[in-house]
């Protein structure tokens, strides 16, 4: 489980970095699975589509692939690495024993990469008063956490601590309207192969790939507390999780991470069209 050192410092700062979320084995394989899935949404071999993972179609570039755990992929080692007991035992401290299922994506951009200064708080009001920012970052997604585990040395993230926690800045609210320029006290998160980052996705942060860095290979999981209500926004919360080739290959545990998850998820989008 988390030390006391390090959920104080998530409450804090927003973020811990860990050397052990991840057995050495299976971060081998992890960064092999990678390559291969990359090289196969390159090639069209398999489509990575929200409505449905399927095989054959157009070549593309990816730079986010969200169905790791789809069949289609032939890539166990991802389920099991959401289920692996060392990311458990994290999760345990902060959301407790019961987990619904989340995420666990595939950054593999090849090239510039930038994303500007910004909260993870989806549709929320960007340029509210001090109760209604509060307001907000004292409630999305407070029975959630999120985190990246990089298969190559990755520099790419920047966090400004603490700011999960309070009112943005003057100079902090012109960056996150434009999305650039710099923020006294961002701190640049150095995570080498097989770090882990646990973070909350209210700090202000970006992602910015340094020209000298030829590619970006990171997991990015989430998950989240079951006793917490549903919310239809939760990230990686696509229709092809809905297929039924999907929980016959998962592990045990993430079985009942899915089952939770699709308790709630599949009434809800039954009933709303497809995107």
């Amino acid at each position: 489980m988390a030390s006391k050192a390090q959920i104080s410092q998530y409450h804090d700062r927003g973020y811990f970095i860990v050397d052990d979320a991840v057995d050495a084995a299976l971060l081998q394989e992890l960064a092999a699975a990678a390559d291969r899935v990359a090289a196969r949404v390159r090639s069209g071999e398999v489509v990575d589509d929200p409505d449905g993972i399927h095989l054959g179609g157009e070549a593309v570039e990816p730079a986010f692939i969200s169905g790791l755990v789809a069949p289609e992929f032939a890539e166990p080692a991802f389920a099991q690495y959401l289920a692996s007991e060392p990311i458990a035992r994290y999760l345990q401290s902060f959301l407790g024993d019961e987990l619904r299922m989340g995420w666990v994506h595939l950054c593999c951009v090849q090239g510039q990469y930038v994303i500007g200064w910004h909260r993870d708080t989806g549709g929320q009001v960007k340029d509210g008063s001090y109760e209604e920012e509060m307001e907000i970052l004292g409630r999305y997604r407070k029975h959630f956490m999120k985190w990246h585990m990089a298969l190559v040395d990755d520099p790419c993230l920047w966090i400004v601590p603490g700011s999960q926690n309070r009112f943005r800045t003057d100079r902090e609210h012109e960056a996150l309207q434009g999305g650039s320029g710099e923020i006294p006290g961002a701190t640049r998160i150095d995570l080498r192969k097989g770090q882990t980052i646990f973070w909350n996705g209210n700090s202000i942060h970006r992602g910015v790939m340094p020209e000298a860095m030829k590619r970006r290979s990171t997991l990015m999981g989430g998950m989240i507390d079951h006793r917490s209500d549903y919310d239809p926004g939760e990230k990686g919360d696509h229709r092809w999780l809905l297929a039924d080739n999907i929980r016959p290959g998962l592990p045990a545990r993430a079985q009942r991470y899915y089952d939770n998850w699709r308790s709630l998820a599949e009434p809800r989008m039954a009933a709303a069209p497809s995107a």
